[in-house]
């Protein structure tokens, strides 16, 4: 439970320092499977593991509710 914590703690500080990414900030044209920006798609990966992040979050802090 406690390396679970240490880990949900790790990811969120992890993903406020991915959240800037300031290695994107000139205009990349760059396509991703020939169809979308990749901003767009970094973003959306951003997403997703924030998702996974928030679950995890939820599941070590919230605790068992029976």
């Amino acid at each position: 439970m406690r390396l679970t914590r240490i880990l949900a703690v790790f990811f969120v500080l992890l993903l406020l320092v991915l959240h800037n990414n300031w290695w994107s900030w000139e205009p990349d044209f760059t396509m991703v499977f020939g169809r979308f920006p990749i901003d767009l798609v970094y973003r959306v990966l951003w997403v997703a593991a924030a998702t996974g992040v928030l679950w995890l979050v939820m599941r070590s802090w919230w605790g068992k509710t029976e």
